[in-house]
């Protein structure tokens, strides 16, 4: 992947969070039931509410498309296909004009910043060349003036 710049879309991304925060309930409210039942001296009822649970769990996972093989082995390429349903590569349009607006946003900010860093460059090395101006004239005689006192 490289670092490489994607956009999402914005329901894919609500659903990202609204599926963590889902699981997150999920498991605090599973905790809660099955200590619940374990103060209660009901191990069976524990037991078929910790079943409940991991079913629920599953079913949520299901909903989210990843691949067994990304679950497996966290190869990136593994989510390929989740990616293209998901995923824009920021530079999603052709040189036509016909990019998107944040596509164009992401290639503005890209070229500012090249920019900036080219100006960065140029600015050191004028302070360089400028402290070796300095050096030089502070290091040797300065030009004879015949009219100096």
């Amino acid at each position: 992947m490289d670092n490489e710049l994607y956009l999402i879309h914005l329901d894919d991304y609500l659903s990202h969070i609204d599926g963590k925060l889902e699981m997150y309930d999920l498991l605090l409210e599973l905790v809660r039931s099955v200590r619940k039942d374990l103060e209660a001296g009901e191990p069976s009822q524990a037991m078929r509410t910790l079943c409940a649970y991991e079913q629920q769990a599953h079913e949520m996972y299901e909903s989210w498309d990843i691949s067994d093989a990304y679950a497996e082995s966290g190869d990136p390429d593994d989510l390929a296909q989740l990616m293209e349903d998901e995923l824009l590569p920021a530079d999603d349009g052709d040189d036509d004009g016909d990019m998107s607006a944040a596509g164009r946003l992401l290639r503005a900010a890209a070229q500012l910043t090249a920019s900036t860093r080219a100006i960065l460059g140029v600015a050191n090395e004028i302070v360089e060349f400028e402290e070796e101006i300095d050096r030089v004239l502070n290091d040797s005689e300065g030009p004879e003036n015949d009219c100096a006192g």
